[in-house]
């Protein structure tokens, strides 16, 4: 079977057009009809009505069939390349989070050696979407955040790098930020901002909330980080945040909780992952650097 000819028939039966497919490719209409007649006569099957009442063409079963299988070989295809391009570049990935684990990065950077100009930063907000590309292999090595201090995935070597208390932030003329300590009673009325669902923060507010109130607080939610620090910045909602994502800023004011929740930064690598040598070597780079992180925090 010949692999131009499936590129051709992926094509056509995305589009439905042997006019649109021979333009993409820039060849001709009748070498579009020629590959489709060299895989009908190969399988011995009709892939695609062509019949002349129809008023568009469709793909017949066996089409259907082909056009799924086809999909999965040019995906590999691509990804043997990908492989192959990154092998020969000593190319090495590496996930984080530019809020959290850009917070190592002044100390990891400076580290990195010969990787410095062959590393590709994967970056991703969000701390469980970067677990779940990590636990399945499309990113060999990160740093990443959960509300829980270990993972329960055989698959993952994890190093714990550092654990970070949660705190609430208000605008300076905020009256809570007057208050030596602050108890449920002084909270509730207050409107909180946290990051939305899918957000290591939003479980960790969740579960501080359910212990807290007895009815839910009123909270708005966001998926940006800057979002929230300019809302509490700019109004009278507190923001529930960890001390790296705030930094130093003069519009906000720290408001430590009493025995406040936990989110713990980890340094997570998928020790099934199929990597290429340097990879390898530079995921065995990176756990010496975590394990320092961790030993000196």
């Amino acid at each position: 079977m010949n692999l131009q000819d499936i590129i051709y028939f992926y094509h056509l039966a995305e589009s439905l057009s042997f006019t649109d497919t021979a333009a993409h490719f820039f060849v001709s209409q009748p070498s579009i009809s020629m590959s489709l007649k060299r895989l009908e006569t190969e399988l011995k099957t009709t892939l695609i009505d062509r019949k002349r009442f129809h008023k568009r063409m469709s793909l017949t079963r066996s089409g259907e069939i082909l056009h799924r299988h086809a999909g999965v070989i040019l995906d590999s295809l691509s990804q043997i390349k990908d492989d192959i391009h990154d092998y020969k570049n000593q190319i090495v990935y590496f996930g984080f989070l530019p809020t959290i684990g850009g917070h190592f990065m002044s100390t990891l950077l400076p580290r990195l050696g010969k990787f410095t100009s062959s590393v590709k930063f994967v970056e991703e907000e969000s701390s469980d979407i970067m677990y779940e590309l990590v636990r399945s292999g499309e990113v060999p090595i990160a740093i990443t955040g959960s509300d829980l201090p270990h993972f329960n995935d055989e698959n993952l070597i994890q190093i714990p790098i550092a654990t970070q208390k949660l705190s609430l932030w208000a605008a300076p003329d905020h009256p809570l930020t007057r208050q030596k300590q602050i108890t449920s009673q002084d909270l509730k009325d207050t409107v909180f901002i946290s990051l939305e669902k899918g957000y290591t923060h939003e479980r960790i507010f969740d579960r501080w909330a359910q212990s807290k109130f007895d009815q839910p607080p009123q909270t708005l939610y966001t998926k940006e980080i800057q979002t929230a620090l300019s809302i509490a910045s700019s109004t009278h909602m507190v923001a529930f945040m960890i001390d790296i994502l705030v930094k130093e800023s003069k519009d906000l004011v720290k408001i430590p909780l009493i025995d406040p929740p936990e989110f713990y930064i980890s340094l997570i690598l998928n020790k099934e992952s199929q990597d290429n040598p340097f990879q390898n070597e530079f995921n065995e780079m990176m756990m010496a650097l975590a394990k320092e992180l961790s030993e000196n925090k």
